[in-house]
């Protein structure tokens, strides 16, 4: 198992129902800002309020990390695990903001 940060643990080999789990988050958020999301935090893009919207009320905290280490998971992103929770961390603390300031 590989820890990143302290925070989350990525399986050498994940388990058949890590990806039913990430499969039944991906329906609670638009394709577009699923997109928008994995941009935002693979290329350091700007995100939407719209998407984090989405990302927080529709998705989930439990889904977003769930995501994280799905992206982790996949060798041909070639993504660095500490990238990835760093910037997943980062779009969630923000979106959390940009969500409240909508209620």
């Amino acid at each position: 198992m590989i820890v990143v940060a302290g925070e989350f643990t990525i399986p050498p080999k994940p388990e058949p129902s890590f990806y039913k789990t990430v499969e039944q988050c991906s329906m609670k958020i638009s394709d577009q800002c699923g997109r928008s999301i994995v941009e935002v935090v693979l290329e350091d893009r700007d995100i939407s309020k719209q998407c984090c919207i989405e990302l927080v009320h529709g998705m989930g905290k439990l889904c977003h990390e769930e995501f994280l280490r799905f992206s982790v998971s996949l060798p041909e992103l070639g993504v660095e695990a500490t990238h990835v929770y760093t910037r997943g961390t980062h779009v969630w603390n923000t979106c959390v903001r940009e969500a409240a300031s909508n209620i």
